[in-house]
């Protein structure tokens, strides 16, 4: 996409936001109010319930043992196959026996390579932050599934990775009139810099930006607010956009080289305009070529538009987003045409971006993303409390944060941290890839455990030319 353009002035993009549920200054426990919420954290037991499956047991038996001397075995044992693999058996223990005394005299025996109970794992992960569940429904929920990311957990948190917020900064630090945001301060945070008032301190004075950086890598099980979806990894912020949410694509195209000059991993940009740029895809070009991982989002205008720069389609993930119920978001900008000459296939996946004007679980709140983040009307970046918003720009950062899960579990390079997340992603509409859904929703967990070939995108009806109306950064 090669169109030269003077210097453009993007705008913010209005969001919705529905309430504040918290003061978080106080300590958060169990039956706290929270702006008249009542939050009860749940006690986690001590107890795990059975060690081991209950009447059944592992055997292996030595390669060279053939299967009239398993039978035979068994037989004598009283024991019968409950299920056998390429690897080894699962066995049912006979009546009136334990599972630690047939263990026992099973591996007694010279045929047998093992034997043990088939014992229980539970998952490790589930934090403790009070507003996680239910109000965090876009992580994971036992209806939709969010993004599947408790599973993942018990994989990856994202350790030693970076991700740059290239936004309206982040509430990242106490200095002069800002200070940190209360659940961030167990975050991980790296040196950015503010390319709008050119210093080192990228503070937020917009709250958008602090919003974006919680779902990436908010402060998690800590016993306060809410979870993040890479919390182990580190934040580099850096700021583009000002107060009102607009920064011009110099500063842009600045943000990204400074993140790739200073060890980004992984690219996070919630904001966009509405015409291509040199400028911008030469700072995408040398990202994607230093091997950084980058997503943007897709816009807020619906049908007929796209966003620079998640169009740039050779270099970028573009993220669309999706409601609780797992339908596309009406604002969620889509390109219905998918073989444009300039842009060819747009939204290359999706993620929970919320929809405030409904309730679908039924939780009291409209369904939007909810962090940590200042007062976004006052703007008074030390008036913090817990916010639900919607749009493109909530769905971008839970992508990114999968992308650090998957760098930090050792995928490596921007071309398979895409195939991992699209070829695992949670197919809706068309089968296959579509314009309004991309491959589908991201799946943390099958992400994480993702090895198969890639996949090929579908062959599409010829037409189409670029009749975008979105005018703003923020998405």
């Amino acid at each position: 996409m090669k169109k030269t353009i003077g210097i453009v002035m993007v705008l913010l993009m209005l969001m919705s936001v529905t309430v504040a549920l918290a003061d978080v200054n106080k300590d958060a426990q169990p039956d706290k109010t929270y702006d008249g919420l009542q939050i009860f954290e749940k006690e986690l037991s001590t107890t795990t319930g059975d060690e081991c499956v209950p009447g059944e047991f592992i055997v292996k038996f030595k390669p060279e043992v053939g299967k009239k001397k398993i039978d035979e075995i068994n037989l004598g044992h009283g024991t019968s196959i409950k299920r056998a693999g390429p690897h080894f058996m699962r066995l049912n223990v006979p009546e009136g026996k334990t599972v630690a005394q047939m263990v026992e005299r099973y591996s007694r025996n010279p045929n047998v390579e093992y034997a043990e109970p088939n014992y229980i794992a539970h998952a490790l992960m589930v934090p403790n932050d009070p507003l996680y569940n239910p109000y965090q429904w876009h992580l994971d929920n036992n209806v939709y599934g969010g993004i599947n990311v408790e599973d993942a957990w018990n994989i990856s948190t994202g350790t030693g990775v970076i991700v740059a917020v290239i936004d309206t900064g982040v509430a990242y630090e106490n200095y002069e009139g800002y200070i940190i945001a209360p659940d961030l301060a167990n975050t991980c945070f790296v040196g950015g810099y503010d390319f709008v008032n050119n210093d080192a301190h990228p503070n937020d004075d917009n709250s958008h930006g602090t919003h974006v950086a919680g779902t990436v890598a908010q402060s998690t099980n800590n016993g306060k607010g809410v979870a993040g979806v890479a919390f182990d990894a580190c934040i580099m912020p850096v700021k583009v956009l000002n107060k009102r949410g607009s920064g011009d694509y110099g500063m842009i195209a600045a943000g990204i080289r400074f993140a790739v000059d200073n060890g980004a991993d992984v690219i996070s940009m919630s904001l966009g305009g509405p015409f291509p740029s040199e400028t911008i895809e030469d700072a995408l070009a040398y990202a994607y070529g230093k091997g950084v991982t980058i997503i943007a989002s897709s816009g807020n205008s619906g049908n007929g538009s796209y966003s620079c720069p998640a169009a740039y389609d050779a270099y970028v993930i573009a993220v669309g987003a999706t409601r609780y119920d797992e339908t596309r978001a009406s604002y969620s900008s889509y390109y219905s045409v998918t073989n444009d000459p300039v842009i060819g296939q747009y939204v290359d996946i999706t993620a929970p971006g919320g929809d405030t004007s409904v309730d679908q679980n039924g939780d009291g709140y409209g369904d939007g993303v909810l962090q940590n983040t200042f007062n976004p009307n006052s703007k008074n970046p030390r008036d913090f409390g817990y916010w639900f918003f919607q749009g493109t720009s909530m769905a971008a950062p839970h992508v990114s944060g999968v992308a650090a899960l998957l760098i930090a579990n050792g995928v490596t390079g921007p071309d398979n941290v895409r195939e991992a997340l699209e070829s695992t992603a949670e197919d809706k509409g068309d089968t296959g890839w579509d314009s309004e859904y991309g491959w589908g929703i991201v799946d943390a967990y099958a992400a994480l455990n993702y090895s198969a070939a890639p996949n090929v995108p579908p062959v599409a009806d010829a037409g189409g030319s670029y009749s975008g109306t979105e005018d703003v950064a923020i998405t």
